[in-house]
């Protein structure tokens, strides 16, 4: 999932796109949103979720709106938690390597070429039709090399039906933070601090000039720092779990 923009609209002003793809079929939904408003980013992926199958995980950037706010930093947000009452895990990428999310920032890419800069729209309600439509277009027509030159939709329908989200809470409503793993892979520098979003932790002399995954776990109030999916150290990581 990525957050393309911002972008203007002639006369009707700012608006972003959040555009989400599955790496496995390259199914996408790409759903303009006027600001960076969690709740309409969390509404996005239920969308998607509800017709095209949930995810194991869902990859993201450190936008603060996936992840919550500064002021809490444990606390996560919208995004988070939605995905972790779900059983999805959110993993976020390094701060600055935006190739560790190549697949969507080739669609965004796609998105702005073939769409947004082909066509002028007359206003926000005619960008958010016209989207649907390059959505759909893009499930049915576009032939990827990595499928074996077939369609998003022609994957598919070959393989067994994903477990569809049954819209079950209110996005309006504060989820619930109880359980589940948030994972933030980093690369230790020279400094040996693996870095967070609003704090960071010394770690291992032998971790510097590596990547790591901060694994956070909700239940167990604890920060896993793993490589090669061995825990190297472990921090204390107190969160306002609720229910």
């Amino acid at each position: 999932m990525d957050l393309f923009g911002p972008r203007w609209i002639k006369g009707d002003g700012r608006f972003y796109s959040v555009n989400i793809i599955d790496t496995c079929s390259r199914t996408c939904l790409a759903v303009p949103v006027r600001t960076k408003a969690s709740l309409g980013i969390a509404q996005t992926l239920s969308t998607f979720w509800a017709t095209h199958g949930m995810p194991d995980a869902l990859q993201m950037d450190n936008e603060l709106a996936f992840r919550g706010s500064n002021r809490y930093p444990r606390s996560f947000g919208t995004v988070v938690r939605f995905a972790l009452a779900l059983g999805i895990a959110p993993v976020v990428i390094p701060v600055g390597e935006p190739w560790r999310n190549e697949i969507i920032e080739r669609f965004n890419h796609t998105y702005e070429k073939r769409f947004f800069r082909s066509q002028t729209f007359t206003g926000f309600d005619h960008l958010s039709q016209a989207s649907d439509h390059f959505s759909s277009f893009h499930n049915s027509h576009h032939r990827y090399s990595t499928l074996a030159h077939k369609t998003p939709d022609q994957v598919t329908g070959e393989k067994l039906p994903a477990m569809l989200y049954d819209k079950r809470f209110n996005l309006e409503q504060r989820l619930p933070l109880a359980e589940g793993s948030i994972y933030f892979v980093r690369f230790i520098r020279s400094d040996c601090k693996l870095h967070l979003p609003t704090e960071s932790f010394l770690v291992d002399q032998h971790l510097k000039y590596s990547y790591v995954a901060a694994e956070i776990s909700v239940e167990d109030h604890c920060l896993f720092v793993k490589q090669n999916n061995k825990v190297i150290q472990t921090f204390e990581y107190q969160m306002p779990v609720d229910w």
